[in-house]
């Protein structure tokens, strides 16, 4: 099928970015310090917002977090998700309401405080009187102490899930945080329990950290870690060359052929992100005169999509073409199979217009997206336009900002929309885009709509209070068959993470989001 003009242009700009990037760097960095003096210099792409792990849940400011606090459950993306940290053992009740914890022997917290099941209960009420975290905790009734080891949290109903939310929240000590009163999260404290602990802290420059030599799991190999507000991605390609960085995750593609180089061989990794780049058919969309209410219309456009067109123009090839809402690598109860996927097939695509009533094809609205046309959303959007052109059908595209296109997309005022979502380790986070209790932040509205919803909502509730994996997985299998069988929502892209360290520095296996500094080191 012949690609027309416009997507072909846009595809050889965005390779040409990706493929170039800046080659200057100083011809003679100087030599590394002695190991056990080295410090280990990461980037920060922009402030960190807080040392407050309840601050915010930006995944910038996370990736900091969890080098200094630990939750009663951990995520390791290398090993398919959960694993208990601060839990040693986990008990669950008949009726799988109550989970009784008992917490890991001799932990400490970085103050020399020993951990009490009180610091976990300090820290869960924090967090249920805090909005921001309504969603980790709105099924929690009570947490409460049975002893100075043992911690007994009660749900409101029976939710698998809820390892989410024993990862999610980092425990605090009582007694430094309430010491620290509004000064907490402004200053360095004491009051995680994890393998470093912060020595110095500046919103404009970054964070250091210093390994806890009585942490629980050993001490960190690496003593010293420090973290660089470096916004400028041409400027942090000069700092690797240099040697001032040590460690660079999500690298902008843009520049990876030239840190790739600098890298070297075993010291570079493209990994899949844990991330989601999809598209909303409105099927109710109020300005199109019933057009994609038409079944074979939306079939349509997912069938002229080509994905491989995305993944060159927005990631320049590195990406993964997506079938489901999370990667199942990451997310074990993601569905992998049984269900469309939608393959590229332009000419199925005009055979579906021509029985919907539109042989020469139809203007089905406007594509919306945020936040701008150079974005990874913007460049979507475009090459979807492209596709949708080809078969002969028309939209418009229009590129705002979040606070100008998101309220468009969750009050379902728009045609076609172009949406991203990333770092989901439980299937049921789909929720969020399917059952009519997360009103506010789905795109496409079921509920009471022409398709099964009921059935989707019982799915949700079916899949969440399941304890058992593949019978979980077998519930988020029909519920995405009956999404993707109603052609209004098309995973597109998984999102690359480019990742280069020093040429001295053992980084384990490397993973896209939450990398564990206390498993590096410096090579002999």
């Amino acid at each position: 099928m012949k690609k027309s003009n416009s997507v072909f242009v846009l595809m050889i700009l965005i390779a040409s970015l990706v493929l170039a990037g800046c080659s200057s760097a100083p011809s003679s960095p100087a030599p590394p310090a002695p190991a056990k003096e080295r410090v280990l210099k990461l980037r920060l792409p922009s402030s960190l917002a807080s040392l407050n792990p309840q601050q915010t849940t930006a995944i910038r400011d996370t990736k900091v977090w969890v080098q200094i606090y630990e939750g009663l459950y951990g995520i390791d993306e290398s090993k398919n998700g959960y694993y208990k940290e601060l839990a040693k053992d986990v008990t669950l009740s008949a009726d799988q309401k109550v989970y009784t914890i008992t917490l890991r022997d001799g932990v400490k917290f970085h103050n020399g405080e020993p951990l009490k099941a009180s610091d976990v209960v300090f820290t869960y009420k924090r967090a249920m009187k805090d909005p921001r975290f309504g969603y980790l905790t709105a099924k929690i009734k009570d947490v409460a102490a049975v002893n100075d080891a043992t911690v007994k949290v009660t749900l409101t109903e029976s939710y698998a899930p809820i390892v989410h939310t024993f990862s999610s929240l980092k425990i605090m000590n009582e007694k430094e945080v309430t010491s620290l009163g509004d000064k907490f999260g402004t200053v360095p404290s004491k009051a995680g329990t994890g393998p470093y602990y912060p020595t110095e802290y500046n919103v404009a420059t970054g964070v250091k950290l210093q390994a806890f030599e009585n942490y629980w799991g050993g001490a960190a190999n690496i003593k010293k870690v420090e973290y660089r507000v470096i916004s400028d991605d041409a400027t942090v390609q000069v700092t690797f060359a240099n040697r001032e960085l040590d460690y660079l995750e999500d690298a902008a593609l843009s520049n990876w052929n030239t840190l790739k180089t600098e890298a070297g061989e075993g010291n570079n990794a493209m990994l899949k992100g844990n991330n989601i780049h999809f598209l909303a058919v409105n099927y109710q969309s109020p300005t199109n005169n019933k057009i994609l209410a038409n079944d074979k219309v939306r079939q349509a456009i997912l069938y002229a999509i080509n994905k491989d067109d995305i993944n060159k123009a927005m990631a320049g090839g590195f990406g993964t073409p997506a079938v489901s809402y999370m990667p199942h690598e990451y997310v074990p109860t993601s569905p992998a199979t049984g269900f469309e996927t939608y393959k590229f097939n332009p000419a199925k695509a005009k055979e579906l217009l021509k029985e919907a009533g539109y042989p020469n094809g139809v203007d089905v609205g406007t594509l919306i997206t945020y936040p701008s046309p150079t974005s990874f959303n913007g460049i979507i959007a475009q090459v979807i336009q492209s596709n949708l052109a080809d078969v002969g059908i028309k939209c418009a595209v229009q590129v705002a900002v979040n606070a100008i296109t998101t309220p468009k997309m969750y009050s379902q005022n728009y045609d076609l929309a172009v949406f991203s979502d990333s770092n989901n380790f439980d299937f049921n986070n789909i929720r969020q885009q399917v059952h009519s209790e997360s009103k506010g932040m789905y795109l496409v509205k079921y509920v009471d709509g022409k398709f099964d919803w009921q059935r989707i909502e019982k799915l949700v509730e079916l899949g969440a209070t399941t304890a058992d994996v593949k019978e979980r997985q077998k519930h988020y299998t029909e519920l995405w068959k009956i999404i993707m069988d109603s052609a209004t929502i098309n995973p597109l892209i998984h999102r690359p993470v480019a990742i280069v360290w020093a040429k001295d520095l053992n980084v384990g296996k490397p993973v896209p989001t939450y990398y564990k500094v206390k498993d590096f080191s410096w090579k002999k």
